[in-house]
Parts: structure tokens; C-alpha cells; sequence
């Protein structure tokens, strides 16, 4: 069954608050990065989560209001219809499978265990941000900008908010939870290519995050999606905008989290 989101509300600093966890940019589709560890493709757009959060009366507080520097919201991979979780994968290199003998021509079979790896790839924890969005509102944004999966298919993705424990509060809970909405990713032949940079992400690299700006989507030709001849699958390089480091926080608002 489904499961939109949901809130809880909490103690911070003797205030009650209630934390309402929400997308701001889903994932549309994305190339499979296969199982090597060098041919990253992230989702496109890069999902992007917006916390806002509510006082005891439960009227949305400012922004920059709230103590940011504790919040992180965590992601994983689901099937589409969130029956079941999907940031697992076996690895196929490692089925078992004939071996060669050195000795003769025959083969054995391996007794190797297969291992299992994330299909979810990348940094999979964002901390918080206080940064300005498409129309120039203030918010609190957690930005997934280097997420890939290995495998082809049709996923979903879970965000589930938390704040770090604290001597104050030693235990940690999950207090909000959001999906995005179902999401492709194709086969390197298959894929359509890479859409429009959207406002918000061109909002936050503005305020020097790490996003990749494009200024024309790569979309693949006919001829080179199935079908089609492959000798024609050539891509233009991206034209870029901007691109800088998501280490340092936005300019002008001093609560970037590393």
C-alpha cells in the first residue's frame, strides 16, 4: 500500500514542533550505472526534499528561525508501488558460474558466494540547507545531487527525516517520511537522454551548490534508441553553466551543513 508521508511531532529546546516533510523536484529517469565503480549516471533532475516545520500551535515557522545543524533525511530505493525495498542488488559477476581449470579444457562450478551491493549509489544522507528556491522563497531543502542506480527499471524513492541525537534527546526517530514519484531507469541504449536543468536547481547553484547546470537537454536521436543503428549513438559534451562545490554552504545564509 501506498504511504504518501507522514509527521510526528517532537521536543526541541522545550518547543514542540512538528516537522512536515515534502518533495520539492522528483527524479524523472536516469541511465543504469551498471556495477563498475567509475560510470556514475545520477537521477535527472536531482531529488530535492523540503522540511517545513510547525511550532506548538501549529502555525509554519520561518525558516531561519529553525536550528538546522541536527536534521538529516536519509534515502532508499523502492519498487514503485513501495511493497518492497530495492537498494539491494546481488552483483551478476558474482553468480555462481563454470570456472576454467588451468589443467584441462573442463570446467567446475564456482562455490562463491554471490554478494550483494547497494543499487542505490551515491551519497544517500543530505543535511540541511536553508536556501532560497525558484521564486526567491526561503526554505529548508535537502538535495540528493550524485544519486545513481545500477539496474534497469521502474523504482521509487523513500526519505526519511530524523534529528541527530543530542544529550538532550539520545535516541533518534524517524519524524517524517515522503516518497518521490515513480521514476525510469533505462539501459544505455535505451535512454532518452538528459532533461532541462529545472528553476530550483538553477536557484541553488546560484547560491553555490554543487548541481550541474545544463543549458539544452540531451535527448537521443531515433536513430540511435532501439532499432536504430548504435554507430549513431554519439552525444554532443554538455553545455554547462555552473557547476560548483556542495561542500561550502550557500552564500548569504551561514547554515550550509557539511
Amino acid at each position: 500500500m501506498f504511504i504518501s508521508s507522514f509527521s510526528s511531532y517532537s521536543r526541541h529546546h522545550g518547543r514542540v514542533q512538528k516537522y512536515d516533510l515534502e518533495m520539492a523536484q522528483h527524479p524523472i529517469r536516469a541511465r543504469m550505472c551498471g556495477f563498475g565503480e567509475k560510470d556514475r549516471r545520477p537521477l535527472d533532475p536531482p531529488p530535492v526534499v523540503r522540511l517545513r516545520v510547525r511550532d506548538e500551535n501549529g502555525d509554519y515557522m520561518q525558516s531561519e528561525d529553525v536550528e538546522v545543524w541536527k536534521f538529516v533525511v536519509s534515502a532508499t530505493l523502492w519498487a514503485p508501488h513501495t511493497d518492497s525495498d530495492r537498494s539491494i542488488v546481488v552483483n551478476p559477476n558474482t553468480l555462481p558460474g563454470p570456472v576454467p581449470t588451468y589443467q584441462s579444457t573442463s570446467a567446475v562450478m564456482s562455490l562463491s558466494e554471490p554478494v550483494k551491493v547497494r543499487n542505490l549509489v551515491g551519497t544517500t544522507v543530505s543535511n540541511a540547507y536553508l536556501l532560497k528556491d525558484e521564486n526567491d522563497e526561503m526554505n529548508i531543502f535537502f538535495i540528493f545531487h550524485d544519486l545513481s542506480v545500477r539496474t534497469e527499471g521502474r523504482f521509487r524513492l523513500k526519505f526519511q527525516f530524523t534529528v541527530i541525537p543530542s544529550e538532550e534527546a539520545p535516541r533518534a526517530f524517524v519524524e517524517s517520511v515522503t516518497w518521490s514519484t515513480p521514476f525510469d531507469v533505462y539501459s544505455a541504449k535505451s535512454f532518452p537522454g538528459m532533461t532541462d536543468s529545472t528553476e530550483l536547481s538553477r536557484a541553488f547553484a546560484a547560491q553555490g551548490i554543487k548541481i550541474t547546470i545544463r543549458k539544452n537537454s540531451r535527448i537521443r536521436p531515433y536513430s540511435s534508441r532501439p532499432g536504430g543503428n548504435p554507430e549513431d549513438d554519439r552525444y554532443p559534451e554538455d553545455d554547462y553553466d555552473n557547476e560548483v562545490d556542495m561542500d561550502y554552504p550557500a552564500s548569504g545564509s551561514g547554515h550550509g551543513i557539511r
